[in-house]
């Protein structure tokens, strides 16, 4: 059974890539949004904490009320942002410290093998993200993608919501429906559009026809 979640995160999470200036990043954000991504990750790792924070500031003030936004690693400026989420990598500090300090936060963990995906859901994560299921630029610093193989092994086994991230487009969409995802996550499939608002309605029909949201 899926652990249940208060808010629409899923089904798609659009993560904000590290070289756009944050204005018309945020314009960006929106497009997609109004497109059907239903949550974004604000990552900023190559820059500077203010940047991250003028950004987090940016989205929290022009999204929706109550949309699902979430801040990766600092949870300063998640507090500050009045964000839904925290998401940690792979190595992090211990999830029930970070929830003494924000106990209304959810938390999110990275995950890029079947351990660390079982760590993360005994120390009671909210989510995972999975990845890179298939090749990305991104992330090729973790070595050759294991496919939907490893979505699956997770998926099936772990009872948390799991997002697929690396190398989502519309073709592979039905391999990470099939393998148990409950979303998947894209940064270059949205940052580096045009039309943001067009691909991320492309994005989100293709994952309607798989049935949209598990129940």
């Amino acid at each position: 059974m899926v652990k249940s979640l208060v808010s629409p995160l899923f089904p798609l999470m659009y993560v904000t890539p590290e070289d756009i200036p944050l204005k018309p990043l945020v314009q960006r954000a929106l497009d997609a949004v109004a497109g059907g991504v239903t949550s974004i990750q604000v990552r900023r790792k190559e820059g500077n904490a203010r940047e991250l924070f003028d950004l987090a500031i940016l989205l929290a003030d022009s999204l929706p009320s109550g949309f699902p936004l979430i801040v990766n690693s600092r949870l300063d400026v998640a507090l500050e942002a009045g964000a839904w989420g925290l998401h940690l990598p792979e190595d992090h500090i211990s999830l029930d410290r970070l929830r003494d300090q924000a106990p209304a936060l959810r938390f999110g963990v990275s995950c890029h093998s079947f351990e660390a995906a079982k760590e993360a859901f005994s120390e009671g994560a909210d989510y995972l993200i999975a990845g890179p299921v298939f090749d990305t630029p991104s992330k090729r610093s973790f070595g050759k993608p294991p496919g939907p193989a490893f979505l699956k092994k997770v998926a099936s086994s772990i009872p948390l919501p799991v997002l697929a991230i690396g190398g989502l487009t519309e073709d592979r969409i039905p391999d990470v429906w099939s393998a148990g995802a409950s979303g998947f996550a894209v940064m270059g499939a949205l940052a580096y559009e045009e039309d943001a608002r067009s691909r991320a309605f492309s994005l989100r029909r293709c994952w309607s026809r798989q049935g949209d949201v598990r129940p």
